[in-house]
């Protein structure tokens, strides 16, 4: 599943590129991935303007007029971004099925009016679009965790997300949603890693100077992540023909059984 630094990496580039850009048609060629009549959706969002594309979690916001489109990617959705033969690709790492545009993947088409195209491809059709308003999108951020790379996220912040997790491993703590966003395996592994504690050890059983540890951890694993644009789509560049390459910096995600990269044991 995408992660925190894949999503803001494929948002950053969605905001450069489509921001200002009127939506002229859509195309849906999988109901079941707009959380909305096909007719409804049509008339709420053909014809309107993108004026900024966020992110809240692992959700993608683009914002509207008076209204805003959520996309989830979900396990293996993908956005994919054309003008004319630039791509720029973000989500799921199979880059097979995003070269030939649109695929049996596809689930919906955006165009906008200077015909540039954003697919919206979902190889197991967990991820959706939905369309919310002001108010529904405030009550969808308030049940969701703290944003690591905001500065609300301070030492006091995490003491009390682990305070309601005591008797989970530590994995498990920073990974669940409703208390903190846009970990999962890669990024809470790299982070622990970091730390210097083992992600199956009970959160009862860390130290105030190991959470202190984790709290400088997290940010900078994910600020890394995303300077190195994820660990998604190293077969894609964006406009500045830059390629995602985390994957050659991670110390222990899918590195079971190889040298560590610190001291060289197995």
């Amino acid at each position: 599943m995408p992660e925190l630094p894949e999503v803001e990496t494929i948002v950053r580039d969605l905001n450069s590129q489509t921001k200002r850009k009127k939506i002229t048609s859509v195309k849906i060629l999988d109901a079941k991935a707009v959380k909305l009549p096909i007719n409804k959706f049509y008339k709420q969002v053909v014809g309107q303007t993108v004026k900024a594309v966020k992110r809240r979690a692992k959700m993608v916001i683009i914002e509207l007029l008076d209204k805003f489109l959520l996309i989830h990617l979900k396990m293996t959705g993908q956005l994919v971004y054309q003008a004319g033969k630039k791509i720029i690709a973000g989500g799921h790492p199979l880059a097979h099925i995003a070269k030939e545009l649109p695929n049996k993947f596809t689930r919906v088409i955006f165009e906008f009016n200077n015909k540039s195209k954003l697919f919206f491809n979902d190889l197991r059709k967990f991820g959706w679009i939905k369309i919310a308003s002001k108010q529904e999108l405030e009550k969808i951020s308030d049940s969701l965790g703290a944003e690591p790379l905001d500065s609300e996220f301070n030492l006091a912040k995490l003491k009390e997300i682990l305070s309601h997790k005591q008797n989970t491993t530590i994995k498990q703590a920073i990974m669940d949603q409703k208390y903190l966003v846009g970990l999962g395996n890669i990024y809470s592994d790299e982070a622990l890693f970091l730390s210097g504690i083992k992600p199956t050890r009970k959160v009862k059983t860390l130290t105030v100077r190991e959470i202190k540890k984790l709290w400088r951890a997290i940010p900078r694993i994910l600020k890394y992540a995303i300077k190195h644009r994820g660990t998604s789509f190293s077969d894609y560049v964006d406009a500045k023909g830059e390629a995602g390459n985390f994957i050659k910096y991670l110390k222990v995600y899918g590195r079971a059984g190889e040298k560590c990269k610190v001291c060289g044991g197995v």
